[in-house]
């Protein structure tokens, strides 16, 4: 994916710039204590430090790639990474070789993990990866798009404005483009999104009593939980 804005974006308290290979350690660790508040995340790994472990081998896979774009927002006045998102633009042939698998054509095995993919443990990790890969394969087939696949701020730096200027990057990404960008949003998160053009156009309902363990008698604080599939659509830049 050629990026837009190779330059460092000034944003008063905080700085927007590409990450780097040497930023993956940090990039993981936002993404393991942005996520610890949900309990849909929690319910993803054993622990926090198993959840990071695999966040770290996702990511080796993904910085620097072609296709791929990593943006981090560093915070002014101590210099930490503080967020960070990140951006899949699939190639024409990648599309097709994943319709294809999609309909049958292409002997697919599932022993093998694709470069830079998470690889999602047994339960409902497997359960949603498999859901969101099936919307996204009947919205984009055949089709060029964007897709957001990430957006994480640590909580120490939130409501700080990195966030709305993440998505806003990936907006004029697309916009750029000429693409649509699908994604995944949490409850936690779609608010931002909604209120950055983008619309729920499917969603996947999880009663997360049926996932914990011990919930179904004692709900333990699980319930009902809606994952949303949303899009924004291209603007035509003057």
């Amino acid at each position: 994916m050629q990026s837009v804005r190779e330059r460092v974006l000034d944003h008063g308290i905080f700085e927007l710039a590409l990450a780097e290979r040497e930023d993956i350690p940090r990039l993981s660790h936002i993404h393991v204590v942005a996520c610890l508040p949900d309990n849909a995340f929690r319910l993803y790994f054993a622990t926090p430090a198993e959840f990071e472990k695999e966040v770290t081998k996702m990511l080796e896979g993904q910085v620097g790639e072609p296709t791929w774009q990593h943006v981090k927002a560093v915070h002014k006045e101590t210099g930490a990474l503080a967020a960070w998102a990140s951006w899949q633009s699939l190639t024409d042939a990648q599309i097709r070789e994943r319709d294809e698998k999609a309909a049958g054509k292409v002997a697919e095995s599932k022993t093998i993990q694709g470069k830079g993919e998470f690889d999602f443990p047994p339960g409902l990790p497997s359960y949603v990866s498999a859901d969101t890969r099936r919307w996204l394969e009947k919205w984009t087939c055949g089709r060029r798009y964007i897709q957001c696949k990430a957006l994480f701020t640590e909580p120490i730096f939130q409501r700080q404005g990195m966030g709305t200027a993440l998505v806003n990057y990936g907006n004029h990404l697309a916009d750029e483009a000429n693409l649509p960008i699908f994604l995944q949003a949490s409850p936690f998160g779609y608010q931002i999104y909604a209120k950055h053009d983008f619309h729920t156009v499917q969603y996947l309902d999880v009663d997360l009593r049926e996932w914990a363990p011990d919930a179904k008698s004692n709900d333990k604080g699980y319930g009902n939980y809606r994952f949303r599939y949303m899009l924004r659509l291209p603007r035509t830049l003057p």
